[in-house]
């Protein structure tokens, strides 16, 4: 991403540091991903509490960003990713069904069964943070970050190994085809 300012060209981020890493490491209690430049990465998702009615995400962004120290890189994603799970609960209820009596009833159940195998999956909006570890002192930063959240009812996922490798290939190659 390219900002210009007074025939200046200013660069602000891209994707391609991103997508291009060099493996994992720990860094603290959490997983890393080794960026091309040999920063340490880490990651987590946003989610708003499903119990809480005054969720005030906008609120917490600005929170967030104004305990950013100087000189620190963050990044807030918004990703809309394939979402199988509540799909996946309702063929699990169909299979449990009673077997139909009657021919009607059979081809509706194997038509059921048939369109969610067959129609593409819901999407949901996923806000993942990404910083750039500056040090040892980003890491109770980091570690506070669930608690700096909580007060405007949004919850902080870290994410491990597995969850980072998935959401660089989402972003490098994102498909609407969900593939494990």
């Amino acid at each position: 991403m390219r900002q210009f300012s007074r025939n200046r060209e200013l660069q602000v981020g891209t994707t391609r540091t991103f997508v291009l890493a060099r493996g994992f490491t720990q860094a603290g209690s959490h997983a890393a991903l080794i960026g091309e430049d040999d920063t340490r990465r880490l990651f987590a998702e946003l989610y708003a509490d499903p119990d809480r009615s005054e969720v005030r995400p906008g609120e917490a962004y600005k929170a967030i960003l104004s305990s950013v120290q100087p000189g620190w890189t963050l990044r807030l994603l918004q990703l809309f990713w394939p979402d199988p799970q509540p799909r996946l609960e309702f063929q699990k209820q169909i299979l449990k069904w009673q077997p139909a009596t009657t021919e009607g009833l059979d081809i509706l159940h194997q038509g059921l069964l048939l369109s969610i195998q067959e129609y593409p999956l819901p999407f949901v909006r996923r806000t993942v943070v990404e910083f750039a570890l500056p040090g040892e002192e980003g890491i109770a930063w980091w570690e506070g970050l669930g608690g700096l959240c909580a007060g405007f009812g949004l919850k902080v996922r870290y994410l491990n190994e597995s969850d980072i490798e998935m959401l660089t290939r989402w972003v490098l190659n994102p498909s609407l085809e969900y593939q494990k």
